[in-house]
């Protein structure tokens, strides 16, 4: 459980495969359906739904360089100090996701597929 003005949680992921990151991050958030809200050149900012847990969460994708990217999960409402483990929920249900695309875009043998 993270405390903080707002809560929040970040990972890095690192890909070990010569992949379009960047599409396969885009991808991940489709298939959570988690919203995209914009994308710039270095991050994608999206967001989570409203549930009866929390009033939502924002999802920050910074491009680190290729193959690294972190993911940053934070409270939508700005006063929400307790998450109750939500913002890390995100973050490991998102990393899990894309690490599934990942594989599936790789063919599980390092080659990207067309």
């Amino acid at each position: 459980m993270a405390f903080g003005f707002p809560a929040y949680h970040t990972e890095r992921y690192d890909a070990q495969n010569d992949i379009d990151l960047r599409s396969v991050a885009k991808e991940t958030l489709a298939q959570l359906s988690w919203v995209l809200r914009t994308e710039g050149s270095m991050e994608i900012l999206a967001s989570t739904s409203l549930n009866l847990r929390t009033w939502g969460e924002k999802v920050t994708i910074k491009f680190e360089d290729d193959r690294s990217i972190s993911i940053t999960s934070r409270c939508a409402l700005p006063t929400q100090c307790f998450d109750w483990g939500k913002n890390r929920a995100n973050v490991v249900k998102y990393i899990a996701a894309l690490k599934q695309r990942v594989e599936q875009v790789s063919g599980g043998n390092g080659e990207q597929r067309c």
